[in-house]
């Protein structure tokens, strides 16, 4: 999902865990946003070609809802956090703060059968487990012993014209806001993960340390974060 407020120039790619509920709900409140998609792209089988949350620019022009045209018209704003970080809010997310939803059919953790078996799984396994089985599967030796590289943001930013920082959300947004002429707006809080302890550096082992700082070195080398 991106957030499109065509009356005020801005265009924003939402990512998970940095904030972009929260910011996507003003955009649409106070600056008339629209989703983008406005729901879940389909095809003749009921099968999802694109979800509508968490898209790509690229998604976007491939599937016809944004042109390069329109593109160059709008200022492309997006989000980054630390990986570390973000690791254990989605953790968290998984084994605790979503399982209520099971029992709600309508909740959105149901579109995704996958999602539903993760969240049993994380439920009954620690953090260093759930690291281990997402990023460093055993049953494929070669790719243990690379350490698959991945990247949380690489496909997200490309295009934007600034990048915030979920470390300082609300000033970021501000200086977004100013760049394209608008007034303050306050980010409300929306979506928090109270189940956490807030020091994400509490849940690693040394192990785990080093298997995120291996996969996502990258992200943590081009943004300057570290653990």
């Amino acid at each position: 999902m991106a957030i499109i407020c065509r009356s005020q120039g801005l265009l924003f790619i939402m990512v998970p865990r940095t904030g972009c509920t929260a910011i996507g709900d003003l955009l649409c409140k106070e600056l008339g946003g629209k989703f983008l998609p406005e729901d879940d792209i389909l095809d003749a089988r009921g099968v999802a070609l694109l979800r509508y949350k968490h898209n790509t620019l690229s998604q976007l022009f491939e599937h016809g809802l944004l042109t390069a045209q329109e593109k160059a018209r709008l200022f492309t704003f997006t989000c980054v956090r630390n990986p570390f970080d973000s690791l254990v809010s989605l953790y968290v997310k998984l084994s605790s703060t979503y399982q209520s939803l099971l029992e709600d059919n309508t909740a959105f953790v149901h579109r995704d059968p996958g999602y539903i078996d993760e969240m049993n799984w994380c439920r009954t396994h620690t953090f260093d487990e759930w690291l281990e089985r997402r990023y460093a599967p055993r049953r494929v030796l070669r790719v243990f012993k690379r350490r698959r590289r991945a990247s949380m943001f690489s496909q997200y930013i490309d295009g934007a014209d600034y990048v915030m920082r979920f470390e300082r959300l609300q000033d970021d947004f501000d200086e977004v806001l100013r760049r394209v002429g608008l007034p303050r707006l306050d980010i409300p809080v929306f979506n928090a993960t109270p189940d956490r302890v807030p020091d994400y550096r509490v849940y690693y082992s040394d192990r785990s340390r080093r298997l995120v700082e291996s996969v996502f070195r990258a992200d943590l080398t081009r943004d300057g974060y570290r653990f």
